[in-house]
């Protein structure tokens, strides 16, 4: 039995007109004219005898049946898209990405040579906040950001922060072969500004008489990781920001006791999640973060 299809141009024009929400929108997407967008949609709303868009004072909205019929032909478009992709060129072109300096400097920046020897065709433009930036308002592809609890719906788990003890090596105390943690608590201590657990830290090592510590002001992850470097004291730090300076021997792990506190979580832009390559920079950043796997 021969199917029944109302013309392709329409059918794309009334799915990325729903999706998008605006007509405008969809004629620069599909680089056609406004008036072609709303002629193709009032063409197939004539065909099948429905409305499917309303007209409201900030442009047009989907009706009901607009809702559900989209619902429905959508996945067929995002089928054939990923259908055609798997027979075309690999994945190119520039992917925006937000992330924190930190975790830029010590864990991402380092590995993007991996990416470009997988994907040389992609181009991968960083832009460096503090803040949780909202990716869809901002128009970013991929966000990556730490979060301590409770991350946006569409943020998933890259790399959990597992809190450990390091320092330069030669400096943590010995006693019989093993970490004096009595010496060590004496100091000097350096106190990063997110992970201040000191006497958390102790308790869980296995200290019976935890002193009342004074300890420094906290600094920025940076500066604590280079402080220890340098000899100034020891340090509680993630173990996904040290991972140059222990590849390097400059710090060491001094102990095997860690405290779980958040993560770096990813974040994909809803609409940019359809392109072929800002999917394959999130799979990439999903197999690093499993080779990464720390024990």
């Amino acid at each position: 039995m021969p199917r029944i299809l109302p013309p392709l141009n329409a059918l794309r024009a009334f799915e990325v007109a729903g999706r998008l929400g605006s007509f405008s929108k969809a004629a620069a997407e599909l680089n056609v004219t406004h008036s072609a967008i709303s002629r193709h949609v009032r063409g197939l709303e004539k065909r099948l005898n429905v409305h499917l868009f309303r007209t409201e004072n900030s442009g047009v909205a989907l009706t009901e049946q607009g809702r559900a019929y989209l619902t429905e032909i959508s996945p067929a478009f995002d089928q054939i898209a990923l259908a055609t992709e798997a027979l075309s060129v690999p994945p190119s072109g520039l992917v925006t990405m937000t992330t924190e300096s930190t975790i830029a400097q010590k864990w991402l920046v380092p590995r993007l040579g991996a990416l470009k020897s997988r994907h040389p065709e992609i181009e991968l433009k960083l832009s460096v906040a503090p803040q949780l930036m909202d990716i869809e308002a901002h128009d970013f592809d991929i966000g990556l950001r730490y979060l301590r609890n409770d991350p946006p719906a569409q943020y998933d788990l890259l790399l959990p922060s597992r809190v450990r003890a390091y320092a330069a090596p030669g400096f943590a105390p010995q006693k019989g072969g093993s970490l004096d943690l009595t010496a060590l608590a004496r100091g000097p201590l350096i106190v990063d500004a997110t992970f201040r657990f000191w006497p958390e830290w102790f308790a869980k090592a296995g200290l019976r008489d935890i002193p009342k510590f004074h300890l420094p002001h906290p600094l920025a992850a940076l500066l604590a990781i280079q402080s220890a470097v340098s000899g100034l004291g020891a340090v509680l730090m993630d173990a996904n920001l040290c991972e140059p300076e222990l590849q390097a021997n400059a710090l060491e792990q001094i102990s095997p006791v860690e405290i779980l506190y958040g993560g770096y979580y990813l974040a994909l832009n809803s609409q940019a999640g359809r392109r072929k390559n800002v999917r394959a920079v999130r799979q990439w950043l999903i197999d690093e973060s499993k080779a990464t796997s720390m024990p």
